[in-house]
């Protein structure tokens, strides 16, 4: 008979116990990179807009108002997500914020790699190691959840 740490669903259980004690603060943990996201976005759809000048290469790749709009457009699904399990729609949002934090870390990877001498290599190390990996991680999280609800229906 297996008893305590060695039966097979007690580290299981100990996971989900962990799991539960701090979801409160992976949700707000969540909530705040989205309204990160958000508040991005709409910086770049309100006036006064920037001088092609101040931009990024891969911020002078599309109209200003477009990059906003995939910031406002993954923060809002991010959030609706939240809300609503039943659908990958946190998935959608997260991917979205992927893609695009992922493309303005190349974008200024690039930038970086053309000064003499390299630096400015801080923000695309940021927006690597911080916004793709923790968006990459709730997007890998909400399709999950998806799927396993999506198995018990």
């Amino acid at each position: 008979m297996n008893s305590g740490l060695n039966s097979p669903g007690a580290l299981t259980s100990l996971v989900r116990l962990r799991v539960r004690l701090i979801w409160p603060e992976v949700v707000a943990i969540q909530i705040c990179v989205l309204i990160a996201a958000l508040a991005r976005g709409l910086d770049y759809l309100l006036p006064p807009h920037a001088d092609a000048r101040t931009l990024s290469v891969i911020e002078q790749v599309m109209p200003v108002w477009w990059w906003g709009s995939l910031f406002i457009l993954g923060a809002l699904l991010g959030l609706a997500g939240l809300a609503v399990d039943r659908y990958p729609v946190a998935f959608a949002g997260h991917a979205i914020l992927v893609a695009v934090y992922a493309g303005f870390t190349v974008g200024a990877l690039c930038d970086v790699a053309t000064r003499s001498p390299i630096e400015g290599w801080r923000t695309p190390a940021d927006w690597l190691l911080v916004f793709v990996v923790v968006h990459w991680g709730f997007a890998d999280a909400a399709i999950d959840v998806w799927r396993e609800r999506r198995q018990r229906e």
